[in-house]
């Protein structure tokens, strides 16, 4: 009975958006808050072209409507996706191969490397970055004054993050979460992103696969690590051996909103989150402040490695959408114009600098509209040398396993048997020729 009620949904959008495509000239699906960058380039697009632009603008869940529409074969002509999805779309022929059109795009050479590389499939561009983000680690600046910890926080190595969350604990007894780490089921991607996967990256060095969840030279997923043991008994060391985070907020019905609201009301010391967070912590929170005001209440600093020989000075991992067009459509050479407008060089960078967001591209970083705004000024060197999850198939589950596993430690797990049973899962799931281990 379930899968007719699915079959007979993906059959009515499809209906639903045939009948729309037929009045269309290209069509586009993007979500509430883009109007500002989208709107003005489909005029110019269409004063240019002649063709008219039909726009599907998702309020919410719009992961979730790109991946129905793609899979009932009812997808518009450009979308915009989670760039994480890259390889999952790819592999399920959603996404057009783009690599001859940016490759005569000059404004390709503009794009971060790093970011390219989420977006590129086999040597074959399946997208094009629209904006980042990157993580790193908030405080609370009259919290940590206050336990007499020296400003700017500047820690150089996961110890330096545990000895001054103790400070805290031992100082100001009203702040329940010293750290504030991302653990657990129901923060989902954020438990991999802002808390393991950071970690993980700082672990090690980077030669064949140490540092991440799959080695790509081999194409296989790693299962057990020094690095994945290490970054266990960090989430070992924070909520059970040291017990420097409450628990409380990991599992309210609001996770995001609590701990946002946390974080404003002087409840968390020390927060592992990402850029968003400082525009987004005082809308969870219903307050109004100026940038000047946010600067005095919070500040960063970038996410340390272990301070083990191998390891990088400070990681980063970023995500971020794309725009990218339809493998189904049949009008990819107009469909690759609309993004060229969309995506012109003024327009962009004023865009996203009004939207508070992290630019993908030099010349946007460098732009006056950019610049003259000091938080973002400030964070851009963290994209020059962010990375970005392994968009290979199959990496959701592999993110869900991660998340399992620092639930098990908090359960009381060793961390032998957390590696245990993850390593178990990724057998499970992808077969044991398709799981190493690195000693």
């Amino acid at each position: 009975m379930r899968k007719h009620i699915i079959a007979g949904l993906l059959a009515s959008v499809a209906l639903g958006m045939a009948g729309t495509a037929a009045q269309a000239d290209i069509t586009i699906t993007y979500p509430t808050g883009w109007e500002e960058l989208m709107e003005p380039a489909f005029k110019a697009f269409e004063e240019k072209t002649g063709e008219k632009v039909i726009a599907t603008v998702v309020p919410k869940d719009l992961d979730q409507r790109i991946t129905v529409d793609f899979a009932g074969g009812a997808a518009t002509d450009v979308v915009v996706y989670d760039s994480y999805r890259t390889a999952e779309y790819t592999e399920s022929g959603y996404l057009a191969d783009l690599t001859n059109y940016s490759t005569n795009w000059a404004d390709w050479s503009l794009y971060f490397g790093s970011l390219k590389d989420i977006s590129t499939i086999n040597g074959e561009v399946r997208g094009v970055p629209v904006y980042t983000d990157v993580r790193m680690l908030w405080y609370n600046r009259a919290i940590l004054e206050k336990a007499g910890v020296t400003l700017p926080w500047e820690p150089k190595t996961w110890a330096d993050i545990l000895d001054t969350a103790e400070q805290v604990k031992n100082k100001v007894s009203d702040v329940e979460y010293p750290i504030y780490f991302p653990v657990g089921t129901k923060l989902g991607e954020a438990t991999t992103m802002q808390g393991f996967y950071m970690a993980l990256l700082g672990a090690d060095g980077n030669e064949g696969g140490a540092n991440r969840l799959r080695d790509w030279d081999e194409n296989k997923w790693i299962g057990d690590s020094p690095a994945i043991r290490k970054v266990l008994n960090l989430y070992q060391d924070i909520f059970i051996n040291r017990e420097l985070s409450g628990r409380e907020l990991y599992y309210t019905p609001d996770v995001w909103g609590d701990m946002r609201r946390a974080f404003a009301n002087g409840n968390i010391a020390i927060m592992a989150n990402g850029s968003w967070e400082f525009g987004s912590v005082w809308r969870a929170a219903g307050i109004e402040k100026t940038a000047e005001e946010k600067s005095e209440f919070m500040a960063w600093t970038p996410f340390p490695g272990d301070g083990s020989a191998n390891a990088p000075s400070y990681s980063n991992i970023s995500g971020g959408w794309n725009v990218a067009v339809a493998e189904q459509s049949e009008q990819k050479d107009l469909s690759w114009q609309l993004i060229e407008t969309i995506l012109e060089a003024k327009s962009y960078a004023k865009w996203v600098a009004g939207q508070g967001r992290v630019a993908v591209r030099t010349d946007a970083l460098e732009a006056d509209v950019y610049q003259a705004d000091a938080y973002l000024a400030a964070i851009s060197p963290l994209v020059e040398k962010t990375t970005g999850r392994d968009t290979f198939p199959g990496y959701s589950s592999v993110s869900a396993f991660v998340q399992q596993a620092t639930t098990s430690i908090l359960e009381g797990l060793s961390v032998d048997e957390a590696v245990e049973e993850f390593k178990a899962n990724l057998v499970d799931e992808f077969g044991e020729e398709e799981v190493k281990t690195i000693k």
